[in-house]
């Protein structure tokens, strides 16, 4: 059995996406942390606490269940160091934006990863982007873009729009589209628990000297700040979802699922701050599970096209 088959397995796109589906659900509050916070801890101390919470709770794991079949040694660390990089990129972009920015402003601009990576996997993967892909993602760009709508309303209309904010959403979903193509390429060919370690101590130990800056520098409220190791743990079982997503379909059918978030969005902003979706987030949630469904049931055009 070589290495790509015995992690690779057989394609089945709905249980691909119900996979990922549950993985954007757990990484929610992750990419929540911004505004949860409200300013009172830096974004990328934030980040550092996300992946330094991710490697407590896998060394944890460690000890309890022991090493992995084959152990943590790696050929593919390059590889492994460069989603690192991608991760700490993508979500320091997004939490970044979703500080100065209105939530929902950055989580639209976020929402361009979806089709950046359809167009990064045709491109660099070579994967076969096919009509249904881009039918689908513009359904759910149009539906993400209602309940966006429905949010945000006129808030911050005439209070203009820092560059800033706005550049490090697009870096940030532009590196969420990167890292989707080398989860992809690592689940094919890494353990999940393997692919988990590697990203989370990566990332803990790059960003270790940075957030030892801020603390002497400027003081980190460690009162505050520590709660947030815990979104460690939520963003591990997520991610352990995500992998077991790309193990059955590639990146360009599932970058169209990650519209979804923004529901799950929606649902947070209404639990923990009074945000109560309009009608025209109905909508939009009904062109995303539209734009789901089509992503998902296979069309018989093929049996069309031979028979014309």
């Amino acid at each position: 059995m070589t290495e790509h088959s015995r992690y690779a397995l057989r394609e089945n796109t709905p249980l691909a996406v119900g996979l990922a589906l549950c993985g954007i659900a757990l990484f929610t509050p992750v990419f929540a942390a911004g505004k949860i916070a409200e300013g009172t801890v830096p974004a990328l101390v934030l980040v550092w606490l996300r992946f330094f919470g991710g490697a407590l709770t896998l060394g944890a794991a460690g000890i309890v269940k022991g090493a992995p079949e084959g152990g943590y040694i790696s050929r593919h660390w390059r590889v492994h160091l460069l989603r690192a990089a991608f991760a700490i990129g993508g979500l320091g972009g997004m939490i970044y934006a979703g500080a100065v920015l209105p939530v929902a402003d950055a989580a639209a601009i976020g929402l361009t990863k979806g089709m950046m990576a359809i167009g990064l996997a045709a491109l660099i993967l070579r994967e076969t982007v096919v009509a249904r892909h881009w039918l689908s993602g513009v359904f759910c760009a149009l539906g993400a873009l209602l309940v966006v709508r429905s949010v945000s309303g006129d808030a911050g209309a005439a209070a203009g729009v820092p560059a800033d904010g706005v550049l490090a959403a697009l870096i940030g979903a532009f590196c969420m589209a990167c890292e989707a193509l080398v989860i992809r390429y690592l689940a094919q060919r890494e353990g999940t628990v393997v692919m988990l370690t590697y990203v989370n101590c990566a990332a803990a130990l790059l960003l270790g000297v940075p957030v030892l800056w801020i603390a002497l520098h400027q003081g980190i409220d460690w009162s505050v700040a520590g709660w947030f190791v815990l979104l460690g743990p939520c963003a591990i079982i997520g991610q352990s979802f995500n992998v077991a997503a790309y193990r059955r379909a590639g990146a360009a059918t599932l970058a169209p699922v990650g519209y979804a978030w923004v529901l799950f969005a929606a649902l947070l902003g209404y639990l923990l701050f009074n945000e109560v979706p309009a009608l025209e987030a109905g909508a939009g949630a009904a062109l995303i599970v539209l734009g789901g469904l089509i992503l998902t049931l296979k069309w018989p055009l093929r049996g069309l096209k031979g028979r014309a």
